[in-house]
Protein backbone atom coordinates (compact mmCIF):
# COMPACT_ATOMS: atom_id res chain seq x y z
CA UNK A 1 0.00 0.00 0.00
CA UNK A 2 1.65 3.67 -0.96
CA UNK A 3 0.66 5.84 1.86
CA UNK A 4 0.87 9.85 -0.17
CA UNK A 5 0.60 13.25 2.23
CA UNK A 6 1.75 17.00 2.45
CA UNK A 7 4.03 15.62 -0.64
CA UNK A 8 5.53 12.72 1.53
CA UNK A 9 5.12 9.23 -0.68
CA UNK A 10 6.91 5.78 1.27
CA UNK A 11 5.49 2.38 0.82
CA UNK A 12 4.51 1.16 3.58
CA UNK A 13 5.58 -2.47 4.48
CA UNK A 14 3.30 -5.49 5.70
CA UNK A 15 4.36 -5.28 9.17
CA UNK A 16 3.87 -1.66 9.76
CA UNK A 17 3.78 -1.89 13.85
CA UNK A 18 6.83 -1.38 15.25
CA UNK A 19 6.02 -0.65 18.70
CA UNK A 20 8.85 -2.58 20.58
CA UNK A 21 7.80 -4.91 23.26
CA UNK A 22 7.92 -3.23 26.68
CA UNK A 23 10.90 -4.14 29.08
CA UNK A 24 9.59 -3.84 32.59
CA UNK A 25 13.60 -3.59 33.27
CA UNK A 26 14.57 -0.40 31.18
CA UNK A 27 11.65 1.37 32.39
CA UNK A 28 11.14 3.46 29.26
CA UNK A 29 8.14 4.78 27.72
CA UNK A 30 7.50 5.04 24.43
CA UNK A 31 5.98 8.39 23.63
CA UNK A 32 3.75 8.44 20.91
CA UNK A 33 1.55 11.11 19.16
CA UNK A 34 -1.96 9.47 18.01
CA UNK A 35 -3.09 11.03 13.74
CA UNK A 36 -6.33 10.34 12.80
CA UNK A 37 -7.32 10.41 9.09
CA UNK A 38 -11.23 9.57 7.37
CA UNK A 39 -10.95 6.87 5.10
CA UNK A 40 -13.39 4.13 3.28
CA UNK A 41 -11.78 1.14 3.40
CA UNK A 42 -13.84 0.06 0.06
CA UNK A 43 -12.36 2.10 -1.90
CA UNK A 44 -9.02 0.93 -1.13
CA UNK A 45 -6.95 -0.53 -4.37
CA UNK A 46 -4.18 -1.80 -4.23
CA UNK A 47 -2.56 0.08 -7.33
CA UNK A 48 -3.87 3.43 -5.71
CA UNK A 49 -2.26 5.66 -3.44
CA UNK A 50 -4.28 6.19 0.30
CA UNK A 51 -4.34 9.65 0.67
CA UNK A 52 -3.20 10.78 4.31
CA UNK A 53 -3.11 14.53 3.54
CA UNK A 54 -4.43 17.65 5.67
CA UNK A 55 -7.96 17.44 3.82
CA UNK A 56 -8.31 13.60 5.58
CA UNK A 57 -7.13 14.98 8.88
CA UNK A 58 -9.77 14.61 11.72
CA UNK A 59 -7.73 14.76 14.92
CA UNK A 60 -4.13 15.00 16.54
CA UNK A 61 -4.19 13.90 20.05
CA UNK A 62 -1.04 15.06 22.56
CA UNK A 63 1.63 13.36 22.93
CA UNK A 64 1.42 9.83 25.37
CA UNK A 65 3.17 6.76 26.30
CA UNK A 66 2.30 4.05 24.62
CA UNK A 67 2.56 1.42 27.29
CA UNK A 68 1.22 3.04 30.10
CA UNK A 69 -1.57 5.20 28.56
CA UNK A 70 -0.43 8.34 30.34
CA UNK A 71 -0.23 12.12 28.96
CA UNK A 72 3.03 13.62 28.37
CA UNK A 73 4.55 15.61 30.85
CA UNK A 74 7.88 16.53 31.99
CA UNK A 75 7.22 14.91 35.67
CA UNK A 76 5.95 11.68 33.96
CA UNK A 77 9.07 11.84 31.36
CA UNK A 78 11.47 11.85 34.65
CA UNK A 79 9.72 8.88 36.22
CA UNK A 80 10.01 4.84 35.01
CA UNK A 81 7.29 3.38 32.90
CA UNK A 82 5.10 1.34 34.70
CA UNK A 83 3.34 -0.26 31.62
CA UNK A 84 0.21 -0.59 33.11
CA UNK A 85 -2.67 0.93 30.77
CA UNK A 86 -5.01 3.13 33.56
CA UNK A 87 -8.13 1.60 31.27
CA UNK A 88 -9.20 -1.81 31.27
Amino acid sequence: MQIHGTGIQYEAPPDVDRVPAYDPRAGDHFWIIPVAFATKPATWRRDQPLHLDMENLVMVSGAGCYYCEQPYSARLAGRRCRGKPRHG
